[in-house]
């Protein structure tokens, strides 16, 4: 009897002892591997600090964002970030993941941007998801576009510098990150149309959203989520 309670006690501690599965978005200065095959990034560094702080082990992998949404849907991830959709039964973090939508196109063309309206009848690619993540007011004016979702961010741009498309639609902060990398300071002109968002960090185990959110506070209050916000990427 003893012995059967010490070995489902061990394998308690165990189970325990798993580290998480997080799932994060492989998107470039956010989540994304460096020259040595390292997971690095902003989002990476802060729920990497925030889980250190709680003493939770754990594991990280990249995915396409359909792919993270797919695999958190099928309860295969503990933590998944940013999620931009409800699911049923699942548990949210407080916003902090800050995302500000923009169009870009190449800074030697002379595309008026400054409304939605201004995107009817061009040629347009977007990150996947978009049409769902931007609303129904994109979603009306993109029916009257030529457009096309990617997840490959490389290929978006191709498509873009080699005047496949007119206009690219995403991330200002990894937009800017892959057009100064692969083609130099002031290879692009940004258009600021859409209002910023606060995404946040899906679980499906409340206990785990409430130590995420406890040290998110932590992080926040000490200046370390600045700090991590402002390290140089390149």
């Amino acid at each position: 009897m003893k012995q059967l309670i010490f070995l489902l006690s061990l394998l308690c501690t165990l189970v325990q002892a798993a580290p998480v599965k997080v799932g994060l978005h492989d998107s470039a200065p956010w989540a994304y591997r460096n020259a040595q095959g390292e997971i690095t990034g902003v989002d990476y560094e802060i729920v990497k600090a925030i889980l250190q702080r709680e003493g939770i082990e754990a594991e990280f992998e990249l995915y396409s964002y359909s792919r993270l949404l797919k695999l958190f849907s099928e309860q295969k991830l503990d933590i998944a970030s940013p999620v931009a959709v409800p699911y049923p039964g699942a548990f949210y973090s407080q916003p902090y993941f800050t995302v500000l939508d923009v169009v870009i196109q190449k800074s030697n063309k002379t595309i008026k941007i400054n409304t939605l309206q201004d995107l009817a009848g061009k040629t347009i690619v977007a990150y996947q998801q978009a049409n769902e993540v931007l609303g129904p007011d994109f979603s009306a004016i993109i029916k009257k576009a030529h457009y096309l979702e990617e997840a490959d961010r490389e290929k978006q741009f191709e498509l873009l510098m080699n005047d496949r498309v007119q206009l690219m639609v995403g991330d200002a902060k990894v937009l800017a990150y892959y057009a100064n990398k692969n083609y130099g300071s002031g290879s692009i002109q940004m258009h600021r149309i859409f209002p910023s968002v606060d995404y946040p960090a899906a679980f499906w185990n409340a206990k785990l959203q409430a130590q995420f959110n406890s040290g998110l506070l932590h992080l926040t209050e000490s200046g370390e989520l600045q700090k991590i916000h402002d390290k140089p990427r390149l």
